[in-house]
């Protein structure tokens, strides 16, 4: 489990009767993201009128993975070898427990990932993501205040929020394969994750550092 403020909350979670309630409400939508060979195959389950963040979080998987040099993506190379072939993504806008996302352990999962994994017979995993709840989080807030003004464009924006969409799926993905793990462990490994590649990023595109350093002597 992510959380918007990081407390040390159980990691574990089950869909709920609200949220299934939500989707038979507006009508559920899905998708099937066929992304690079080290990422497993991804479903998409969205509730209709959400077809934005799916969009987002499809191209994360699909694009901006596969543009991130290889040492960023290898970080994560052990854990996405013992991932289930097929995870399935209950996406939604928020959470009511402000969480960024969750991992479902066995038995917990929803009604759609239970049915696929009968008929197919291959090991599937679930977790959820809110996409607008990660599209306003910010781990490092005040390193924007350093951000050159061309900074402030559509394409940083739109980047920053795929890359942080990537950062919570790899986070949930991580716990699917190693639910005895600690939080803080997890955690730090996504946090690093989204933090080295956005000033990869902010590097090569405009030239300037991003994140907070510490001055000399600390």
């Amino acid at each position: 489990m992510l959380h918007k403020k990081l407390p040390g909350e159980s990691m574990a979670h089950s869909p709920g009767l609200l949220w299934q309630f939500y989707h038979w409400l507006r009508g559920g939508e899905q998708v099937l993201v066929r992304p690079a060979a080290e990422l497993p195959l991804v479903l998409i389950s969205y509730p209709r009128g959400d077809e934005v963040g799916a969009a987002h979080l499809r191209e994360s998987l699909e694009a901006t993975w596969l543009t991130l040099p290889g040492p960023f993506r290898q970080r994560y190379g052990a854990i996405l070898q013992n991932a289930p072939p097929l995870v399935v993504v209950l996406l939604r806008r928020r959470n009511i427990c402000s969480c960024l996302g969750h991992h479902h352990p066995p038995g917990t999962e929803s009604r759609l990932t239970r049915r696929l994994r009968n008929l197919s017979g291959v090991r599937t995993g679930e977790l959820d993501l809110a996409y607008e709840a990660i599209r306003q989080w910010e781990p490092l807030p005040l390193s924007h205040l350093a951000l050159p003004p061309e900074a402030d464009t559509e394409e940083f924006s739109s980047f920053q929020w795929q890359l942080a969409l990537l950062a919570v799926f790899l986070h949930e993905v991580h716990h699917l394969v190693s639910p005895q793990e600690l939080e803080q462990a997890v955690r730090s490994r996504s946090q690093k994750f989204y933090t080295d590649v956005l000033a990869h990023f902010v590097g090569e595109r405009y030239g300037v550092e991003y994140g907070l350093r510490r001055p000399l002597g600390d």
